[in-house]
């Protein structure tokens, strides 16, 4: 299982390895998908440790970025490393992912984009 928080804003915070395993990714998007089920439509913070990104880690970060859309949720991305973050950005250039460095501005992308949804209401 992966480590996760819910924040008193009801932000979902999980904490993904950089250095995730083939053998480990399918176990981490089970996990994710669960916490997205248990969780609809809060927003999401998902946090890389510092170890070096593997290809099985970005695929678990663009498999959440595509579940969060279908739930409805804005994700963000922290990682606090710049090589970490530039490694994310340059292989999900697709995806248009944005890595924040910290928490702080990971929450005000996700209270940024929950802002219109809000105003909606």
């Amino acid at each position: 299982m992966l480590p996760f928080n819910v924040t008193e804003n009801g932000v979902l915070i999980i904490r993904l390895r950089a250095d995730l395993d083939i053998a480990g990714r399918a176990a981490a998007a089970w996990a994710i998908d669960g916490y997205l089920a248990a969780h609809r439509s809060a927003p999401v913070m998902l946090e890389l440790s510092d170890a070096p990104l593997s290809n099985a880690a970005v695929s678990t970060v663009v498999r959440t970025r595509r579940m969060c859309r279908s739930a409805g949720a804005p994700l963000a991305v922290v990682a606090a490393t710049a090589e970490t973050r530039r490694a994310l950005e340059a292989q999900t250039m697709a995806e248009g992912l944005t890595v924040r460095p910290t928490r702080r501005l990971a929450a005000a992308a996700l209270s940024a984009a929950s802002a219109p949804v809000a105003a909606a209401a």
